[in-house]
């Protein structure tokens, strides 16, 4: 049988270690057998410390490549904004009469359906659509949108001003004297 004492041992903590003193003096302690405090340079604390000052300097560094970044593209929109401005010196050139005869247009066919359809040119046409009439003189092409299809009659416009083509019969349909 054994015998618990009631007396407790005394507690250690955990950054220091005190020997047990049992049979030897006090002064033959020796300062081995003692840790060292905490420090911030010891174990892992190293390796903390060169991390967060990598990762401070990467920061730094991308957000200066950032910034001069969108300098850079402010600086380009500027000189677009700038280039756009002298364009507005340049005059539009000046304006081309030109006259259409009735020869140019030739209606061969008009449907009053819906929608009204009509050939003019060879080319099967719809109200609103527009038609290109190259002039013999020049070498201009003229746009004409179609205004109305009517029974027998077209009227075009340039914008400025209203043609009206009349259907032209066929030699077939024409009667024989």
């Amino acid at each position: 049988m054994r015998v618990i004492s009631k007396q407790t041992p005394t507690p250690r903590l955990l950054s220091t270690v005190v020997p047990e003193v049992r049979e030897r003096p006090p002064e033959r302690i020796s300062m081995k057998s003692r840790l060292k405090g905490v420090s911030l340079f010891s174990g892992n604390g190293r390796a903390i410390f060169f991390g967060i000052i990598l990762g401070a300097i990467l920061l730094s560094a991308i957000s200066l490549l950032y910034v001069r970044r969108q300098a850079g593209l402010r600086h380009a929109e500027e000189a677009r904004k700038l280039l756009a401005v002298s364009t507005h010196s340049i005059s539009p050139p000046k304006p081309i009469v030109v006259k259409i005869s009735a020869d140019l247009i030739h209606v061969s066919a008009i449907s009053l359906g819906h929608p009204r359809l009509a050939i003019i040119n060879g080319q099967l046409v719809g109200e609103g659509e527009q038609i290109v009439v190259h002039t013999p003189t020049a070498s201009i092409a003229v746009t004409l949108r179609v205004v109305k299809i009517s029974d027998g009659t077209i009227e075009l416009s340039d914008g400025t001003q209203v043609i009206t083509a009349r259907l032209e019969l066929s030699s077939a349909s024409k009667p024989k004297p």
